[in-house]
């Protein structure tokens, strides 16, 4: 992840993935001398035309198909979209190591702040980046294997076709891996901030009536309680810099993803409806992936943004659990439960547009149907034109 810090990187499974994506363009150079930066832009940019004149010169040669316009638009629209998404990861999301630093040093001391064993926490990090690591490469290897296969082993046919899906595919998932994982960052340390709520409130509480009675120690739950609202806003603050550095991205995302799915779906239920999934086995297989890979997408993004409204949720079910007999200690928990209201009021929007919630996929899934069902009446509609008999 590009906001690893030094000691999180001691683990192989997050220099792994570093590794993988700087090599890709999708992640700042971790070497700070300004000719190792200049080498790694010069390899980015050698790979985006390479990948730009791959995905043009399909777009070129598979825009003579002669299908209906509105199926052609949204399966050409595809390629476009990916090499738009690819440049803005590459030359402008991750090409900004200063930024990365920052938000690196910022989790560092968060996790030395929150966290006892900070040393743990990374191994922990580790095994779930392990997880989601081996899933996308195995995926995206799969995903080649069978280029290969449905292309009869034509292999300039092959390098082309994998380098415009595959290649740009697999960019793609691990920029949007790098972002999963820094809102997993974030929503981890609002989880242990919970915690240490959770035991500020246990050690003051009074076994008789539960309401801090004892003077001497108003000071320190004060203290404390501050301590967590500091760190509360900087982990909005830190997730506010995310997103306005990944929302353009993300809504070009969502837009693509959307109408892919929708498209490959429908050739889905082309292939079932017409009987012929069994005779091409592996074009019904390879649009089922790429139904999985454009579905995930969504899925990951909204979930991640989710959870950390969840532990913001928790968090102020806590605050309204505090009872004290003392007005300043009282004014301060009110004033920590005015803050979480004013951040969390409401949900993060990509650009204004799009909520980044899984309360959004409702949304996604109207559009979605609505689509389909078009296709289908223009699919149904044409082959009544054309004489085709039910």
């Amino acid at each position: 992840m590009s906001s690893w810090s030094k000691k999180s990187l001691g683990n192989r499974w997050l220099r792994l993935l570093q590794t993988l994506s700087c090599f890709l363009g999708v992640s700042p150079s971790p070497l700070r001398k300004q000719q190792h930066r200049h080498l790694h832009l010069a390899w980015s940019l050698i790979l985006l035309a390479w990948l730009w004149f791959v995905g043009t010169h399909l777009l070129l040669a598979k825009s003579q198909m002669q299908v209906l316009a509105i199926e052609k638009l949204l399966y050409l629209i595809e390629y476009p979209s990916n090499m738009i998404i690819t440049a803005i990861f590459s030359l402008r999301v991750y090409r900004s190591a200063e930024f990365f630093r920052r938000q690196s040093l910022q989790q560092k001391n968060l996790i030395s702040l929150l966290f006892e064993d900070s040393q743990k926490y990374f191994s922990q990090l580790g095994d779930y980046v392990r997880k989601l690591l081996l899933m996308v490469c195995s995926f995206h290897g799969l995903c080649v294997g069978i280029d290969i296969c449905w292309l009869r082993f034509d292999w300039v046919q092959t390098l082309y076709s994998n380098c415009a899906h595959n290649l740009v595919g697999l960019m793609i998932s691990l920029s949007l891996l790098q972002y999963v994982l820094d809102l997993r960052i974030i929503q981890q340390l609002h989880l242990q901030l919970n915690e240490r709520l959770k035991k500020t409130i246990e050690t003051y509480r009074s076994p008789l009536n539960g309401i801090c009675i004892v003077s001497p120690e108003y000071d320190k739950v004060e203290w404390k309680l501050e301590q967590l609202r500091l760190t509360c806003i900087t982990l909005d603050e830190m997730r506010l810099k995310l997103l306005d550095r990944f929302g353009p991205v993300l809504l070009v995302n969502f837009v693509n993803s959307l109408l892919s799915f929708c498209y490959e779906l429908f050739n889905v239920f082309r292939i079932v409806e017409q009987a012929k999934w069994s005779e091409d086995f592996i074009l019904f297989l390879y649009r089922l992936l790429w139904l999985l890979m454009h579905g995930s997408r969504i899925w990951a993004v909204l979930l991640a943004n989710a959870r950390i409204a969840e532990q913001k949720c928790q968090l102020c079910l806590l605050l309204n659990k505090f009872e004290t007999d003392d007005t300043r200690l009282e004014r301060t928990v009110n004033r920590f439960l005015l803050q979480l209201q004013a951040n969390g009021g409401n949900p993060s929007t990509v650009c204004g547009v799009a909520d980044l919630d899984t309360l959004a996929l409702g949304g996604f899934v109207s559009a979605l149907s609505a689509i389909v069902i078009f296709l289908i009446q223009i699919d149904l509609g044409n082959k009544s034109l054309m004489g085709y008999s039910f």
